[in-house]
């Protein structure tokens, strides 16, 4: 599936300048999107298309056992995917592929997934750990305010991200009990257990969260729900998807925060 993607501001620095110059960018974003039986929404896609984004949906091949990320630069897993039990499993299988493809400069990114399905990620690359657990989290203290996940294009600050909904569930879906090698940008109020972390590997970046945007955005009790989700999914592509794919790899001059972390 090929959706049409908007023109985007290119920055590159050029002998010393900071040059502006339009950039198209082909599909090179991969997802995995699946209707969980909970939310009984695939949204991943539906999110992508509200802002534009294109993109090839690989969910029926990763289901058959195929992960193929060649050419791609963000793989974007739905929340709860791994409800499908063929989906989690190829993606186990395939931890390899997803490790390669980090290390070589992509990025991925898992909204949350029921603690039932998938507690331990096991796909991650030594050194990593993520281990999700309830409760499920209402309110929340930002690590890291400065951080373009909580400020490019919205500013969103900790009352932002409180009140949400699905059915009985608050704003969060399970929390971090247990990790290791991320850095931890946002934490449950009163616990300090993570909620949204990122780790370096290699060249790319593993993105982990205990929250379901997607699935919030587009399924979410109320307006304020899904408001909310839509802009925490918008700077989650601004920062995460924009600012990578905005210098080529092998361009060794950028301006941007995933650039430079990276780089550290």
């Amino acid at each position: 599936m090929k959706k049409k993607v908007p023109v985007f501001l290119l920055f590159l620095v050029l002998s010393g300048s900071l040059v502006l110059s339009g950039a198209s960018y082909a599909a090179d974003i991969a997802i995995i999107d699946f209707a969980d039986e909970w939310t009984q929404v695939a949204a991943v896609g539906p999110c992508l298309d509200e802002y534009g984004y294109e993109y090839d949906d690989i969910t029926n091949d990763v289901a058959g056992g195929t992960l193929k990320l060649a050419g791609y630069k963000l793989l974007f897993m739905s929340a709860m995917y791994t409800n499908n039990a063929a989906l989690h499993q190829s993606v186990d299988d395939n931890a390899n592929v997803i490790q390669d493809f980090v290390k070589q400069g992509g990025i991925v990114i898992e909204p949350t997934q029921a603690d039932q399905n998938e507690a331990n990620v096991d796909w991650l690359p030594n050194g990593l750990v993520c281990v999700r657990s309830d409760p499920d989290p209402s309110a929340f203290v930002i690590e890291e305010p400065e951080h373009p996940v909580f400020n490019t294009p919205n500013r969103l600050r900790e009352d932002d991200l409180t009140g949400w909904g699905h059915q009985n569930w608050p704003s969060g879906w399970e929390v971090i009990a247990s990790q290791s090698g991320f850095d931890v940008l946002m934490t449950e109020a009163g616990t300090g257990k993570p909620i949204i972390m990122e780790a370096k590997f290699g060249e790319g970046m593993f993105v982990m969260m205990c929250m379901a945007p997607d699935k919030y955005h587009i399924a979410g009790n109320d307006d304020e729900t899904m408001e909310g989700a839509g802009k925490l999914f918008q700077n989650i592509m601004s920062t995460w998807y924009d600012a990578f794919s905005a210098v080529a790899p092998d361009d060794k001059l950028t301006a941007t925060w995933g650039e430079l972390k990276t780089k550290t």
